[in-house]
């Protein structure tokens, strides 16, 4: 029998997408013969055509964007009411809130349609109030990209006397590039020298701290003065001309490009010798491992799901979140060290093999969705909604 549900997803951007996107991915490998998947976005873009291109089936649902507050009176029941009709159209069994920020949605059709509800954590180090705001503890079940992201909520769970729902650890499952894809190269700078050693960084949101980069690497300039930076990722202007203050300020200026935004991610990692990731907060880190995947170090601090990504000192380097001094000192080691460098990139690139594929993911997945099914089959009290409840006092 072929399970259907229907995930929520956002489309906050939707001129770029990752290729690697963790959903995009999902859709790719689920066994068809088993599970039917459609996607609910609020409008077109880049990712639903993507979707699309699968033969996975997008359903436009206008409001469809993370939820505030303040649209518990108006937009939360409209919504709802449009993913409730999508879902009954579709013949869903279940409903997946591919961030907690949907979660409001997931709920409100889900009880309109009386079927049952996941929400998937994409964070870690949230505060208890995140957990409260988006009815995390309400859903049926409860998937995390790592157990980073599951720590605080089951901290959560536990300072409020709540019970905890059923929940998974499910870590983002990622391609790995062929040896040959992306040795073209990427346009680097003419006057930078051709045998530089390269530091890189993808995505320059504000959370992945692009002038913490800029600042490592004005303290790796003063021992490795070939050293050069690659920031890839889309930047509005103004934030763009701030970060180029930056580094003049850290003078750095000659040493950095801005590659933009890339839909060929390969070329980009080839020309990195070291893949750094500078994040105040990380769920799981998605680039640190695309760039293992490519055969790259990882430098970070540890935060997050990095420890569950990163090897210390197999796959890359863990430095403690405040130490910059040290995390410049194994960039520039690693930098002046192409053989280790080349070392620790091989056995990142076997780990994401081993414990990231595409398949692990599928099958932590699945298992998340036939326990759901399980329960609601056998008529077990899997669903939070019928548990205990955090009290108003505690709120």
């Amino acid at each position: 029998m072929i399970r259907r549900f229907l995930v929520l997803q956002t489309l906050p951007r939707p001129l770029a997408f990752s290729p690697n996107n963790a959903l995009l991915t999902l859709g790719h490998h689920l066994d068809r013969r088993r599970y039917e998947m459609s996607v609910a976005v609020p409008r077109d873009g880049l990712l639903s055509e993507a979707f699309e291109k699968e033969g996975i089936r997008v359903v436009r649902v206008p409001g469809l964007r993370t939820y505030h507050r303040h649209d518990a009176f108006w937009r939360l029941p409209l919504v709802g009411r449009r993913i409730a009709v999508q879902a009954r159209r579709l013949g869903s069994q279940f409903l997946l809130s591919n961030h907690a920020e949907l979660a409001p949605f997931a709920r409100a059709a889900a009880r309109q349609c009386g079927l049952p509800w996941i929400c998937f954590l994409r964070q870690a180090d949230r505060p208890a109030r995140y957990y409260e705001k988006y009815r995390v503890a309400e859903a049926d079940a409860v998937g995390a990209v790592s157990e980073a992201a599951l720590r605080g909520y089951r901290d959560f769970l536990r300072s409020r006397g709540a019970r905890e729902n059923p929940s998974l650890a499910v870590p983002t499952g990622i391609e790995l590039p062929t040896e040959e894809e992306g040795r073209d190269g990427a346009a680097l700078p003419s006057a930078w020298p051709g045998d530089a050693p390269v530091a890189g960084i993808v995505g320059l949101r504000e959370i992945k701290r692009p002038e913490l980069f800029l600042e490592i690497l004005s303290r790796v300039a003063g021992g490795v003065p070939e050293a050069r930076g690659l920031l890839v990722g889309g930047l509005e202007e103004n934030r763009r001309k701030w970060l180029e203050s930056v580094a003049r300020d850290c003078n750095v200026a000659e040493r950095i490009w801005f590659a933009g935004e890339q839909r060929a991610m390969s070329p980009w990692y080839r020309t990195m010798r070291v893949y750094t990731h500078t994040s105040r907060s990380e769920g799981f880190p998605k680039t640190a491992l695309e760039a293992m995947a490519h055969g790259l170090p990882v430098v970070a601090f540890r935060v997050g799901g990095l420890p569950e990504a990163v090897a210390h000192e197999e796959t890359g380097f863990l430095c403690e979140p405040d130490d910059r001094e040290g995390f410049a000192r194994r960039v520039a080691e690693l930098l002046v060290s192409p053989g280790r460098a080349a070392e620790m990139g091989r056995a990142g690139r076997r780990r994401v093999r081993k414990l990231f594929s595409p398949a692990a993911m599928v099958a932590g997945m699945e298992a998340l969705f036939e326990g759901v099914l399980d329960r609601r089959e056998t008529g077990k009290d899997g669903a939070a909604t019928r548990g205990r409840r955090p009290s108003s006092a505690s709120r």
